[in-house]
């Protein structure tokens, strides 16, 4: 009898092949939304006539109201109770919002005679309106990371596959973004296309990312399960409560770390890539490489496509040896190549070193990339074994947060400093008007790029070593979570062991005696 209900558990627990690429396809949002804002949007705004400073800001403002709204989503899937799950409503509903927000963030207004002053205005309430809409769907999404299944195996499989569309999306998303861009600011066009209006490049942008982003969330949200269902009761919404979820996710140690280690690698992504356009058309004017003009896809591109090769290694030294090791392994290439990148000049250095450094980053940024949503279930069992309470919501309406933060504070970073060393934005109306920029200027953005990488990196390597839960430890939290569940009773033994546990991976917890089983 125990082994037929063993069996049908583990029936339960599997997750179809077919849901696994549904699931998957969710991630183009969670992959590439904030790709695509942090590569493309300083840029667009800055050929529009806006200045950087002011661009900057725009996306830190942004990035300020996610502070109330991610939280806010938590608490509202947490507690959203329905025939069709918790998250799964969100994302369909959401997924349509974005299609539309999409168009209105990137409609051709200058071209049709609006001034700097009011394009500014409308880019802010429209980037908010953008991350409203992410909000919406981010949320309830990263939640699905933790409750498509209760195995843990099953969880590493699925976020796997969900990994590869993740880098997919990712390699579209700073790509195409940046080819489109090259296409609205290069009076020839560039690569193969040619030179675009910005109507053009706003039916480019909407169409295909529109449908990228907000049908993969539809699909999601249609085909997907959640199979770990509510364990608490639902709460009715309490101020002090909300502002204490701030602070909740954080007083799990491995969470603490974790979040580290995500924050610390997607900061430096964000800022190279918003540092990419400027780096390739401003420090490399005039250059060739193949014989095309030097262009931020000679970056990007290399870069995405070696995480890409990095995704197989890692997910081999996962299963080896431990996350946070297939984390970090790759981190020393992306320290060096980012001191290469500052050093380099192109008064010495062979314009072919770019790409080919470039490339040495990617190695390092692929584990990076791929391992915080792998690791994100783990902290939930760590949490869920120390309180008996699994607030995924909260925990991944804190990690998105965390990452949009990030971004808007590196991005944010970029656009105050180099704007500080004098950075002329094109005010002109003309997308193909080439502003020449001082020496100061260029060697600010060599500096930005590099050090940020040194200082980031170096600060997520670090906390991959303090993160210590691996596959051993993990099964013994599933087992604990399992007995507490089945009200069975732990041995003398067993409660030691629990305690420390709890002790390692979540940190001292009040409500630990009261959740024990007796």
């Amino acid at each position: 009898m125990e082994n037929s209900q063993e069996n049908q558990s583990l029936i339960s627990d599997k997750i179809p092949l077919k849901e696994k690429i549904f699931y998957g396809i969710g991630a183009f949002m969670d992959g590439g939304g904030v790709a695509m804002m942090s590569c493309v949007m300083l840029k667009y705004m800055t050929t529009m006539g806006i200045a950087m400073a002011i661009a900057s800001t725009i996306m830190m403002v942004a990035k300020i109201w996610d502070a109330i709204t991610d939280p806010l989503m938590g608490f509202i899937s947490d507690n959203t109770r329905g025939k069709f799950g918790r998250r799964k409503p969100y994302m369909f509903f959401g997924g349509i919002s974005l299609i539309i927000a999409i168009f209105l963030v990137f409609m051709p207004v200058r071209s049709m005679g609006m001034s700097i002053p009011a394009f500014t205005a409308y880019i802010l309430i429209m980037y908010l309106i953008w991350n409203t809409c992410s909000t919406i769907t981010q949320v309830p999404y990263c939640s699905m990371a933790s409750d498509i299944s209760p195995s843990f195996k099953e969880r590493n499989n699925a976020n796997t596959v969900k990994l590869v569309f993740n880098a997919i999306a990712s390699g579209l998303a700073y790509v195409l973004p940046l080819l489109f861009v090259e296409a609205l600011i290069s009076e020839d066009g560039y690569l193969f296309m040619p030179n675009i209006s910005s109507t053009q490049f706003w039916l480019l942008m909407s169409l295909i990312f529109g449908t990228m982003f907000g049908g993969g969330l539809i699909l999601c949200g249609i085909f997907v399960k959640e199979r770990i269902k509510p364990t608490s009761p639902k709460k009715k919404f309490n101020l002090k409560q909300f502002i204490n979820n701030y602070a909740e996710p954080y007083k799990n140690k491995s969470y603490r770390w974790h979040i580290v280690m995500y924050v610390s690698a997607f900061i430096c992504m964000d800022m190279i890539s918003a540092l990419a356009v400027y780096y390739a058309t401003d420090v490399w004017h005039g250059y060739k490489l193949f014989g095309m003009n030097m262009s931020s896809l000679f970056i990007i591109a290399p870069m995405m496509v070696a995480a890409v090769v990095m995704f197989p290694l890692a997910r081999y030294a996962m299963d080896k040896k431990t996350k946070q090791f297939a984390f970090r392994m790759g981190l020393p290439f992306y320290i060096l190549a980012g001191i290469m990148l500052a050093i380099m000049d192109p008064s010495w250095t062979p314009p072919i070193l770019v790409p080919i450094i470039a490339a040495v980053m990617g190695l390092g940024f692929g584990g990076a990339q791929m391992m915080p949503w792998i690791i994100f279930p783990d902290t939930l069992d760590v949490a869920q074994m120390a309180t008996g309470d699994r607030p995924t919501g909260t925990y991944s309406g804190m990690m998105t947060l965390a990452r949009k933060l990030a971004g808007a504070f590196g991005v944010g970073l970029v656009g105050w400093i180099v704007d500080g060393f004098g950075y002329i934005e094109n005010t002109t109306g003309d997308p193909t008007a080439y502003i020449p920029q001082s020496d100061a200027v260029l060697l600010s953005i060599k500096l930005v790029l590099g050090l940020s990488i040194v200082i980031f990196i170096s600060i997520a390597m670090f906390a991959s070593f303090k993160y210590k839960i691996n596959n051993k430890k993990l099964e013994r939290i599933r087992y604990f979570i399992n007995a507490r569940e089945n009200n069975i009773t732990l041995t003398d033994e067993e409660e030691q062991e629990k305690a420390s546990l709890i002790n390692e991976l979540y940190g001292k917890n009040k409500t630990i005696e009261n959740t024990s089983n007796k």
